[in-house]
């Protein structure tokens, strides 16, 4: 990985130029860093997950971002005119092209993005904005999974976004247990919400869910890991006409128990992305900035970012939130 010189970009019509603050670094960074990207083009100027200070709108835009603005933006650019958008799904685009991925991401001192996608953030500060695209993706997962406050929710992995994901669900008034092997985000876990924790590495988790819900399983597992052995798993701890939710990637691909997947009439559903939920995931990050602010445990300038992902990569139980300082105040 290599920082280096480039020209200013234009900002033209249904653009807005933004002045990168901070830049998050989540598990798809660390996959491209690796190598290990599903779908990442090469070479690629990572980072999605930021926030930023707006330094121009482009020739005739008319909205409510004005030049100053703190500003977070969803990551995406769609095609508008797939099966997919056409449902409203422009997550699920046939030709979606996500920043730091498919196309330049927020690892610069200055990115154009498509103004529909842009929103104010408010008061928050620089670094607490950053973290709205991760609860959006941790949301859509609970959206997809569709958990109401009478739900027992697993999530398995209290990473960012199953950390994400439990904050959602226990705002709307779910009970969660949440399962991992490090101490510190099982922790983060119960600052944000989580009704029981549980040890994978110490503790069965079959049996922790089991008395937990008095026999009966989870009604909704959110997989926020993508380990096969997991998402397998899932169908153990859930109940009969039960919920699950992939939401995490791993790179490998899993199998599934069709007897147990048949017999309970499971429903699973994959989530990708968020749609149209980052003023729900502002409005959260808001009412939880203090309870969000531990998750971020290191931060680094732009011109040791490489430095950064590597730390992250050899210390993985260091770490919860990596976070790049560009400019601004944070």
């Amino acid at each position: 990985m290599t920082v280096h010189e480039v020209d200013e970009p234009v900002c033209p019509p249904g653009r807005i130029r933004i002045g990168v603050e901070i830049v998050g670094l989540c598990g798809s960074d660390y996959h491209l860093f690796s190598g290990a990207h599903p779908y990442a083009r090469f070479p690629q100027t990572q980072g999605h997950e930021f926030s930023g200070r707006v330094l121009e709108v482009g020739p005739g835009y008319v909205g409510p971002v004005a030049a100053g603005d703190r500003v977070v933006v969803e990551p995406f650019v769609e095609c508008g005119t797939c099966v997919a958008c056409r449902a409203g799904r422009s997550n699920c685009c046939s030709t979606l092209q996500v920043m730091g991925g498919h196309i330049s991401g927020a690892l610069a001192e200055q990115v154009v993005v498509p103004a529909e996608h842009v929103y104010q953030a408010g008061a928050l500060a620089a670094d607490i904005a950053a973290l709205v695209e991760p609860i959006s993706i941790g949301m859509q997962a609970v959206r997809r999974g569709q958990v109401t406050s009478e739900d027992r929710v697993v999530v398995l992995g209290a990473g960012p976004v199953g950390l994400a994901a439990t904050l959602s669900a226990a705002d709307i008034g779910a009970q969660v247990l949440v399962v991992d092997r490090v101490a510190s985000r099982l922790e983060n876990a119960r600052n944000l919400g989580a009704e029981r924790v549980v040890d994978n590495s110490r503790v069965d988790v079959r049996a922790a869910v089991a008395e937990w819900t008095a026999g009966d399983g989870a009604g909704v597992v959110v997989e926020a890991t993508g380990v096969p052995a997991l998402v397998r798993e899932s169908f153990e701890l859930v109940c009969a006409s039960g919920r699950i939710v992939v939401v995490g990637i791993s790179g490998a691909e899993a199998s599934i128990p069709v007897i147990e997947f048949s017999r309970k009439e499971v429903s699973v559903y994959g989530s990708r992305n968020s749609v149209g939920l980052f003023p729900d995931a502002i409005d959260l990050v808001e009412r939880n900035a203090a309870r969000l602010a531990p998750l971020i445990t290191h931060r680094f300038e732009l011109d040791r970012v490489g430095e950064a992902i590597a730390f992250a990569l050899n210390n993985p139980d260091q770490v919860e939130k990596v976070v790049i300082e560009i400019g601004g105040n944070p």
